[in-house]
């Protein structure tokens, strides 16, 4: 016969190993759920990165652009107002500039430079386009 040790070993045994077992089997599942979260929070992670990596290569784009746009206006700016001051001093010289400019070639001269204003391709279409207002010729 077998002795009482060692059926209450063997149960005992059986026990710890059931016990083990379980605790395996309970703790795998578990880290097998926590790699799979571990996976999508590093898939958000990297989908973020990129978005704000793009985010930032946009905004780099968007200002490369608008300091492009202010130096093409401040060249303008500065070439007309070299062009104003030529004009300026060519027509203090000249005695016709004391002359009043009839009114009908201002006036053709205002349409003619709206007509360009309205079909100019760099105008801002956000905004309407103001016409000149008309001189009174004298």
């Amino acid at each position: 016969m077998i002795s009482r040790v060692a059926v209450i070993a063997a149960a005992v045994g059986v026990i710890l190993l059931s016990l083990l077992v379980w605790a395996a089997l309970h703790y795998h599942g578990k880290s097998v759920a926590q790699a799979g979260t571990i996976a999508t929070l590093n898939q958000q992670k990297n989908e973020a990165e990129f978005i704000t990596k793009s985010q930032a290569l946009s905004v780099g784009i968007f200002n490369q652009i608008a300091g492009a746009t202010l130096d093409v206006q401040k060249a303008n700016v500065s070439a007309s107002q070299n062009r104003q001051v030529i004009i300026k001093t060519v027509l203090k010289a000249d005695t016709c500039a004391v002359q009043p400019v009839p009114a009908a070639a201002a006036g053709s001269l205002l349409e003619h430079y709206n007509s360009i204003r309205k079909g100019s391709s760099n105008a801002d279409t956000g905004k309407p386009t103001g016409t000149v207002r008309t001189v009174p010729a004298t």
